[in-house]
This record gives C-alpha cells, sequence and structure tokens, in this order.
C-alpha cells in the first residue's frame, strides 16, 4: 500500500459518494449552530458563559432529549464582578473588617458572580447534558497486557467503556492511543451526565472519512462524544468494547453493534454537503424564536459553524464541512443503521479479488486476439466497478483502485508481452527469410505479414532448378577440400543472384539449387523475375569461368529449367523437423527441365506455361514438344536466350528457324528443309537447327507412320 496508490483509491472511494448524491437525514438529530448570525447579534465568540448558560437553559425548556456540547470549558472566566468581590474581600481583610458573618456574605456573593457555577449548575439540571473534551497527539499504540502507571485527569473517567474485555491477554493490540488530553474544569464535568472525546483523524489526504469510536489513554480505553451522547439518548445502556488478537473485534451499546474496522475506526455513511441536518441559530435559541416542538425529544448538537471559529473538514462532499456536522452524521448513521462497513480483513477480499481476476486474466488474455482482449478487460473492469458499486449501496466498502489498476495492468502487460513477442517472431522471421530472401522481401512480408500465409495453400508460381554439368566426374578428380571451395565458389554468387531477384532459396541438392518465385510473397511478375534471375545466372557463371580458368581451376557449365504453374507451397515436414518448399507436379517438371539441357546442349530450358507467362519481353526459341518421364501429355519446349528485343540477325534467325520447325511438324519435309537452311546460314552452330535438319534427312528418305505428331519421348529423368 503506496501513498500514490491508497490515494488513488481514497479519490475513488469519494467518487462513489458524488455519484450517489445526497440523502435525507432522520429526525432525531438537530445541530444548533453558533453562527455568523449568532455572532452578530450575541457578540463576538468566545461567548460567556453567562450567555452559554442561558443557551443551555434555553435547550432544556424546548425539551431536548440529550444536549451534546462540541466545546470545551479548559478554562475559567473571570468576571468583573467576580474580580470587585475579591478585591473587596482583600481590602476588608487589610481593614479589618472581615467579619465571619461579612466573609459568609461576600462569598455567597463570589458565588453569584461565578459564571462557570452558573453555567455548571445550568448543564446540572433536567436534560442530560454531554460535554466533549479533546486528545492531544492522538496515534497508533498498542495495548500492553500491564497497562502503565497512569498519571492523567481523572476528570474525564466518564468517558470509559463501561465493558472492556480482552480475549487474549498476551496479545500486543493496534489501537489508537493518545498521550495528553485537554479536558472541562472538574466542576462543568461533574455537572455533566457524561463526557466523550471530538477527536477527528484525517487521512493522508486530508479528508475526515471515518471516526476513532476508541482510544486508549493510560490504562483505559474512552469512547467518542458520539457514542456517550447515544447512551443517554437510550436510556444509559452498557457500552462495551471487545478486544480481540486482531484488535478491536466488537463494540456495543446496549444490543446494538457498532460497525468498526480492526483499529476501531467508525466509517461515515455521509449524507451530503453541509446542510444535511435541521439547524438552527443559537441566536433564534437565545431569543425564543425556536418553533414550537423543534426540538423536542431530539439529540441537540450545539457547537460552532461561523467562518473563523470552527474546525473546518473536509468531507466527500464537500471541502468546507463543520465539525458537528460529521458527529452529527455519525448519530445518524447509528440511530437509522445506515452503516457503511469496512470488511474485518480488510486486505483478504482485496486479496481474493485481484487474485481471480489475475487468474481469469492471465488465463484468457494470451489465447485471445486482441481486440477480444480489451472486450474481457472492458466487461470484467465495468463488471467489478458496477459490483463494487452495488455493495457501497448497500453499506458495504471494497476497494476500487487495486482490483481496476491490476485489470490495466494486467491487460497491458500481456498486451506489451504479446508485442515484445510478435516483435521477437518478426525479427526471427526476418533473420530466417533473410538467409533466402532478398532483403525488399523479407521488409515487404514484415509490413504486410497478412501475404504470408504458412501451412500450405495452392499458388501459381514459378520454380528454378539449376544444376552443374558433369559435376560427378569434376568431383572424381579433386580432392573433397578443393571440391567444397568451388562449391561455394559457385552457390555463393548463384544464390546472391536468387535473392536479388526476389526469389526464395528453397534447398541446396549438393550441387543443384531449387528457388521458388512468387512465395512466400505474391508477386505478379515471378515468371520474368526467374527467367532474369536465369540469364544473369549463366552470365556470371562465363565471367566465373574466366577468372577460374586464368586460375588454373576447372571451368563449369550450368543447367537451368524453369517451370510456372500451381503448387502446393508452405511449410512441409513433420512436427520435429519443417522446410518452407513447394511441392507437385510442377516442381518436378521444372526438375525435368533442368536435365533436358544435357539432352538439348542448352543452358536455360522454360517450359511453355513460363513462355505463356512472360509475354513479349524475352527472346524465346522453341526447342521441341516433349513427353518427359512420368507425364503422357506432351509439352512445347523452348531455350531463353536473352530479354528485350533481338537484334535483327537473330531476329530474321528465330523467324526462319520457327517457320521450319511449323513445317516440319506439319510433314512439309522439303519446305521445312528450306526454311531451316536459311536459318542455317544465319547461326550454323545452332544445335536444334543441325537436329531438325537431320531429322528432316531421314524423314525425307523414311516418312513416319501417321500416328507420328513430332513428340519426343524421354525414357529417363
Amino acid at each position: 500500500r503506496f501513498p500514490l496508490t491508497e490515494f488513488m483509491e481514497l479519490k475513488l472511494y469519494d467518487l462513489k459518494f458524488r455519484y450517489r448524491g445526497p440523502r435525507p437525514a432522520g429526525g432525531e438529530v438537530v445541530i444548533v449552530a453558533i453562527d455568523d448570525a449568532s455572532l452578530r447579534e450575541v457578540g463576538r465568540w468566545p461567548w460567556s458563559r453567562e450567555v452559554l448558560a442561558r443557551l443551555v437553559a434555553r435547550l432544556k425548556e424546548a425539551q431536548a432529549r440529550v444536549i451534546a456540547l462540541d466545546i470545551i470549558f479548559a478554562e475559567r472566566e473571570i468576571t468583573a464582578g467576580v474580580e470587585a468581590v475579591r478585591r473587596l474581600r482583600q481590602t476588608l481583610a487589610a481593614t479589618g473588617l472581615l467579619t465571619p458573618q461579612i466573609a459568609a456574605l461576600v462569598e455567597q456573593e463570589e458565588q453569584r458572580a461565578d459564571v462557570d457555577r452558573q453555567l455548571a449548575q445550568t448543564i446540572a439540571r433536567g436534560t442530560p447534558t454531554v460535554l466533549g473534551f479533546y486528545f492531544r497527539d492522538v496515534g497508533g499504540r498498542a495495548i500492553g497486557a500491564e497497562p502503565r502507571q497512569f498519571m492523567g485527569p481523572k476528570a474525564i473517567a466518564a468517558g470509559t467503556y463501561n465493558l472492556v474485555r480482552l480475549r487474549d491477554r498476551q496479545r500486543r493490540l493496534p489501537l489508537l492511543g493518545a498521550r495528553d488530553a485537554e479536558v472541562n474544569l472538574p466542576e462543568m464535568t461533574e455537572a455533566a451526565a457524561g463526557s466523550g472525546y471530538f477527536n477527528m483523524v484525517p487521512d493522508p489526504d486530508g479528508s475526515v472519512r471515518w471516526l476513532p469510536m476508541a482510544i486508549a489513554y493510560g490504562p483505559d480505553i474512552y469512547a467518542p462524544l458520539v457514542l456517550v451522547t447515544l447512551r443517554h439518548y437510550r436510556g444509559r445502556p452498557p457500552l462495551g468494547i471487545t478486544l480481540g488478537q486482531g484488535g478491536v473485534e466488537e463494540i456495543r451499546l446496549g444490543r446494538q453493534i457498532i460497525p468498526v474496522d480492526r483499529f476501531g475506526r467508525f466509517y461515515l455513511n455521509f449524507l451530503g454537503p453541509p446542510g444535511a441536518f435541521p439547524t438552527y441559530s443559537a441566536a433564534a435559541v437565545l431569543a425564543g424564536r425556536l418553533p414550537p416542538g423543534a426540538l423536542k425529544d431530539k439529540i441537540v448538537l450545539v457547537g460552532a459553524t461561523a467562518v473563523g471559529i470552527y474546525d473546518l473538514r473536509v468531507t466527500p462532499f464537500s471541502g468546507l464541512s463543520p465539525g458537528i456536522e460529521i458527529q452529527a452524521t455519525a448519530l445518524d448513521n447509528i440511530l437509522r443503521r445506515q452503516f457503511l462497513q469496512v470488511p474485518r480483513l480488510r486486505d483478504f477480499p482485496v486479496a481474493a479479488v485481484v487474485l481471480l481476476l489475475g487468474v481469469i486474466l492471465g488465463l484468457a488474455l494470451p489465447r485471445w486476439s486482441a481486440a477480444w482482449g480489451f472486450a474481457l478487460a472492458a466487461v470484467l473492469g465495468l463488471g467489478y466497478l458496477g459490483f463494487n458499486y452495488f455493495l457501497f449501496l448497500q453499506g458495504w466498502q471494497l476497494e476500487l483502485f487495486y482490483p481496476l489498476a491490476e485489470i490495466a495492468g494486467v491487460y497491458t502487460g500481456v498486451t506489451v508481452l504479446r508485442f515484445l513477442a510478435e516483435e521477437k517472431a518478426r525479427l526471427r522471421l526476418k533473420r530466417a527469410f533473410q538467409s533466402y530472401l532478398a532483403p525488399a522481401v523479407v521488409e515487404e512480408i514484415i509490413r504486410h505479414p497478412e501475404r504470408l500465409r504458412l501451412g500450405g495453400e495452392r499458388r501459381e508460381l514459378t520454380i528454378l532448378f539449376c544444376d552443374i554439368r558433369g559435376f560427378t566426374t569434376l568431383a572424381e578428380t579433386m580432392e573433397p577440400e578443393a571440391l567444397v571451395q568451388v562449391l561455394h565458389d559457385f552457390l555463393n554468387p548463384m544464390s546472391e543472384i536468387i535473392v536479388n531477384h526476389g526469389g526464395t532459396l528453397d534447398k541446396y541438392m549438393g550441387d543443384a539449387i531449387m528457388a521458388l518465385f512468387g512465395a512466400p510473397l505474391v508477386m505478379e511478375d515471378h515468371a520474368a523475375r526467374a527467367c532474369r534471375t536465369a540469364l544473369q545466372m549463366v552470365a556470371t557463371l562465363r565471367r566465373l569461368d574466366q577468372d577460374w580458368e586464368a586460375s588454373g581451376r576447372p571451368c563449369l557449365s550450368l543447367g537451368v529449367g524453369l517451370n510456372t504453374g500451381v503448387v502446393a507451397v508452405g511449410n512441409m515436414g513433420s512436427d520435429r523437423l519443417f522446410d518452407y518448399t513447394a511441392v507437385g507436379d510442377n516442381v518436378n517438371l521444372a526438375s525435368r527441365l533442368e536435365g533436358l539441357n544435357k539432352f538439348y546442349g542448352t543452358e536455360i530450358l522454360i517450359s511453355e506455361s513460363c513462355a505463356r507467362a512472360l509475354g513479349e519481353g524475352f527472346i524465346l526459341q522453341e526447342v521441341d514438344l516433349v513427353q518427359v518421364k512420368g507425364k503422357k501429355q506432351p509439352l512445347a519446349v523452348f531455350e531463353l536466350l536473352g530479354e528485350g528485343p533481338p537484334e535483327p540477325a537473330l531476329a530474321e534467325f528465330l523467324a526462319a528457324y520457327h517457320e521450319g520447325l511449323e513445317l516440319f511438324r506439319s510433314r512439309q519435309w522439303d519446305r521445312s528443309a528450306e526454311a531451316l537452311a536459311r536459318a542455317a546460314r544465319l547461326k550454323p552452330q545452332n544445335p536444334h537447327v543441325q537436329r531438325y535438319l537431320r531429322l528432316t534427312e531421314d524423314f525425307r528418305a523414311h516418312p513416319p507412320g501417321p500416328d507420328w505428331q513430332g513428340v519426343t519421348v524421354m525414357a529417363e529423368k
């Protein structure tokens, strides 16, 4: 319980009163106020005891049941009459004229002039009158089993509890205690029906919210003015207090139990701002201007409310409230049993609520989405707020700040943890994908994670396979360490090219690479990106071969296969080990195309679907209609020659070649040979032209059967 949190709790406590609003007072308690009007009419404060005696007499004439004075008569009042009589006695004694008879007469006159005596006599007559006194240095203390020697005034003995019960004398019990007392004159106390303290102890923020119902002073425990007044109002039933191991267990006025906490604090159920009780001016009482029956059978509290002479108190309803109204509030609460009770084990219900809310939030929030988590926290907060206010209206005060602060704190904490976890996941995702994705692609995935769906989905993308030609033979002629270095020098630049074009490195398979374009991030131009990657890989390898040849290292050749189609892409594998990859027939086809490079003597082969996806931006030469192993339907295979518009010579070559290929497939052998011959004159080393020229010559001599469709069937992978 830190000061700041306690301050917030107290202010929320006040807000409940403000929200509840004022309530009417009962009719048993009336205030007679020494107000500003009284000071203007009677004179400045303090008034003469003679005036106060007349005021008390008027109250008794009005048939009040009990009168309680929130005023201390701690000092004697020496009037001019008393001084004159005393000087007369001294003069007579000095001149020798003070005979016993004259001394008796002088004593009689002095008593008549003694206003303290007059007030005491008035207090003693008729209606019971209760006086108030004040303890100094009130604070925490403990009652021991053996009380210390008490040297305080006996004048306040009438303010002690009649019955004090100690359940455990071996315990030191928490209770408010005092070191000194400001009491009334002995004759006033003896004349009064009883005495009670009117101390008020404010909370740390300066507001009065409770009254101490027991203060230890010396070996005795004293009762407040409120209880002593009620005792006489109800015919003087016994006033008892029970102390147990935890502090004050019970306070009784007759058969009625006064609810207090373990420290003896009575929480006030405030009725409203100042003016909640019927209040009459003391001047009106002195002048006899009271309405008939206004004070009959009432508890009359007499105290100051004039500005400058009364103790200003802060309450939940007002920052300027007379102390006499707080005393009246306590009386009204007890008389009408309109209590505001605090659980005796103050911390237990709060701890139970905090534990329950913590368990609910701790279990639910990490499993729910942010929106549902906020809704749950809001429902719990508003629900507890309503439940707390409902109990408050029923007379129970449960703390509000700590449970609400816990709801906010747990929700904020889980939200922060969720944010940190998501941030950690983003970093982990970024590090993972940066190994085989371009940085720009990784940043795009992080900015738009909704575009990344893991776990397997159907998507059209382009698959790239590349492989070193003759790697097996090369491996047989090189030391393992040198072979590893050659492999690293090949894979490293090829991987950089793939990542830089937005591709995803799927896996390394010895000297082979599998890459995906269009996953995990959707790309509309995935086929074009894959083709640019393949072209740059071939060009890069040619430059590397030049460097390696100059250093005496073996030169490498490359085969690349590209296919575009629908595959299943996502996290594939087992619960223990998985990988982000693509599976499906189109993946296998890309691998077959890469293998066909050896048969056709090419470097880059792409499928018909990939060629359609490219559009007009790349230079393609159709190679063949192929039925690869495991496939029943033939497909057109193209060699990728470059990007952009072809040079005039190349364009003429391709036109002649494709014309010859079309005539070849339509069995026009002579015309096909003429077109292919034109193409051969432009590029005599082109393997495809030479192949089809040979086939044309063969088919001229030995025409194929009627079921021939110009398809090459591959018996091997």
